[in-house]
């Protein structure tokens, strides 16, 4: 082959490929959220913006409802690189790093004005984690109010003693910490509650009233806690390796629509929650409302898992730096 020739071969090929700016680059999102929620819809709502704002050459696919399997099993495809992103929960999160965990302490942080303040100013500590192991932050959000969920009736937190609670598997420290509580907890994936309590292998579960009615868990456990025991923050999170792909002079834009969904979904929330339980009661749940000395023994009930989150599930350094901020809140509230 002459060099001419091989040079218009070479000169050919580069006119025919697109420039790298210009090839598409495909995210693919895993979510526990279910086919056709609310929050399935905003996750497919931000993935047109996505499309929108990069001119095509990021596409957003959602794989909604656990066909990626639970949030454990999109952090390890996340790892292997069949999955770039996923919504995932402190629960995902802590097959990451376990510090997140410390926002979902049991009793730790009450009231929804509370949690949010604590939470913005500890997001900097977590996105730098997280960071640290690979991953870029899209976007925090919270999935609202922990609850406890039951098969049976109960008037107070003395006659839950030695329930069947599910507890994420792959965490000891959380089993221990249930354990504490005085329950016998049962490790599972999130893919397995329903079954686990239609058969009878748990008893009960903690969860947002959002998700027991997505997840219609609260079809096998009908009294839930009127007192909540802490919140479920979550993120939404891609690998370091996808997000370099994504064309630098578009990353900002897709950043900031990634808060604009975030406070949406945010704005949203108290409602959303409010209009969960009311679906859930209209179809046979039962909410326990505690008196005085009930949500009194409900709180010391959460501090009883405190000594092995403390140091075990999150380092003690972290964990009195979120009660610090804590403490800072409610001083300045009096």
């Amino acid at each position: 082959m002459t060099v001419m020739l091989r040079t218009l071969l070479a000169l050919s090929l580069a006119l025919a490929a697109p420039p790298a700016s210009a090839q598409t680059v495909t995210i693919k999102l895993g979510t526990m959220a279910p086919e056709g929620s609310s929050w399935h819809a905003q996750l497919k709502d931000l993935a047109t913006a996505w499309s929108k704002a990069s001119g095509g050459r990021v596409v957003l696919k959602i794989f909604a409802g656990g066909v990626a399997g639970d949030e454990g099993a999109m952090v390890r495809k996340m790892r292997l690189g069949q999955l770039q992103a996923a919504a995932i929960t402190t629960v995902g999160m802590g097959d990451i790093d376990r510090t997140p965990s410390v926002l979902s302490t049991p009793g730790l942080l009450t009231g929804d004005d509370e949690f949010r303040y604590v939470y913005a100013r500890f997001q900097p500590r977590l996105e730098k984690i997280l960071g640290d192991k690979g991953f870029q932050v899209l976007l925090w959000g919270d999935t609202g109010a922990v609850h406890l969920f039951s098969h049976r009736a109960f008037k107070s937190p003395a006659d839950l003693a030695g329930l069947k609670m599910a507890a994420w598997a792959g965490d000891p420290s959380a089993t221990e910490a249930f354990k504490l509580a005085g329950f016998q907890p049962v490790a599972l994936s999130a893919t397995d509650i329903y079954t686990s309590l239609t058969t009878g292998m748990i008893d009960a579960f903690a969860n947002t009233p959002v998700f027991a009615l997505a997840a219609r868990w609260y079809e096998r456990a009908s009294y839930m806690s009127g007192a909540a025991w802490g919140h479920l923050p979550g993120a939404t999170i891609i690998t370091r390796q996808a997000w370099d792909k994504v064309p630098a002079d578009v990353q900002p834009e897709l950043l900031r629509l990634c808060r604009e969904y975030a406070g949406r979904v945010d704005a949203d929330l108290v409602k959303t929650q409010a209009d969960a339980v009311a679906a859930m009661k209209s179809n046979g749940l039962t909410v326990v409302e505690l008196d005085a000395a009930g949500r009194d023994a409900w709180q010391k009930l959460g501090e009883r898992t405190w000594p092995v989150l403390r140091g075990g599930m999150v380092s003690a350094a972290d964990f009195d730096e979120v009660k610090r901020i804590r403490d800072e809140y409610r001083a300045s509230r009096k």
